[in-house]
């Protein structure tokens, strides 16, 4: 289970693209249609290099893909990832160098392919909380007015794709796919509520006994800071008989890297706090203004009360199916 705790973004980004058929769902859902309809029927080859500064790894992560066009000419998909939580004014300065890069990379110094370089295209994913108010161009940043030499200056642009922009059905038609993107886009944006209600589809969609299965979870458990207890009881559910089982053997890896007390501490530190508010949320969210019994009840809860109370809002069709000492039919 390839995952670097301290990379997360850049880890679930590269297993969510490193398979060739979830690659191809993201790029036919990211790209523009009319580029998408460009690409042959092969799938895209992820390449194992980076090109991303080394003092910019903290905040970028990237995959170049190598595609086939229709017309039988070679091309490049770029997908740079900007995980930091707002977005960085120089990106388009970047990306025109990681294409230089790439091109030359391409061409190793050789006539030929220097007088007939492929199409590059950049796709820039972003999954900040801020809006993205960056130039999406070089020729936005360049300073001058005058007319003449801003018509020296090609676009040199990138296509940027906004995840908190994008519904959870238009991330991807592959389930795997799809639940690598969605994990992404709620790293800095949305509530506990709103996380809880998505864990099952994000769960269920990776491929069973899979790295890619056991990395979903553990970003969820750092990222989306799920607790085990939780997580087991959403991926029982999602995939009965084996989901607490494969939850089980994530943290036991973890254990056996010796990885796990920082995680679990993490995970640990305010838990009751935060579970109390995500369950008050997502049975608002449900059921609408909550009585004062249910409000006391979830105030004084411990962490294990609550955890149960969340396995049990997740289905529930009422509060007295979660609170059935309450009284409250």
């Amino acid at each position: 289970m390839k995952f670097d705790l301290n990379k997360p973004h850049d880890s679930i980004f590269q297993a969510t693209l490193s398979d060739g058929l979830r690659a191809q769902a993201v790029l036919r859902a990211h790209l523009e249609p009319w580029q998408a309809e460009l690409l042959a029927d092969e799938l895209p080859v992820p390449l194992d290099r980076s090109f991303v500064d080394e003092d910019l790894r903290s905040s970028q992560s990237d995959k170049l893909f190598e595609v086939k066009l229709k017309d039988g000419q070679p091309g490049f998909v770029y997908a740079l990832l900007e995980h930091k939580s707002y977005p960085d004014p120089g990106t388009a300065l970047q990306v025109l160098d990681y294409k230089v890069r790439i091109l030359k990379m391409y061409a190793q110094g050789r006539a030929g392919r220097l007088r007939a370089l492929p199409t590059v295209i950049p796709l820039v994913f972003y999954h900040g909380a801020q809006r993205w108010g960056a130039p999406r161009s070089l020729a936005e940043m360049v300073a001058t007015e005058d007319k003449r030499l801003r018509a020296l200056e090609p676009s040199f642009g990138y296509y940027l794709r906004v995840f908190r922009e994008i519904p959870v059905e238009g991330l991807a038609t592959d389930p795997g796919a799809r639940a690598g993107l969605l994990a992404l886009r709620h790293a800095h944006v949305g509530n506990e509520a709103d996380k809880m209600r998505l864990l099952p589809e994000l769960v269920a969609g990776p491929p069973d006994n899979s790295d890619f299965e056991k990395q979903i979870l553990l970003y969820l458990m750092g990222v989306w800071k799920i607790p085990a207890r939780t997580l087991g009881k959403v991926a029982e559910q999602a995939k009965p008989g084996r989901g607490e089982a494969v939850v089980g053997q994530v943290v036991q890896e973890l254990i056996d890297r010796g990885e796990a007390k920082g995680l679990i501490k993490g995970l640990a530190k305010g838990e009751a706090k935060g579970l109390a508010r995500a369950l008050t949320r997502l049975l608002e969210r449900r059921f609408g203004p909550l009585p004062i019994a249910v409000r006391t009840r979830i105030a004084g809860a411990s962490a294990s009360d609550l955890d149960n109370g969340f396995a049990a809002a997740l289905d529930a069709e009422s509060l007295s199916v979660v609170f059935p000492d309450l009284g409250l039919d």
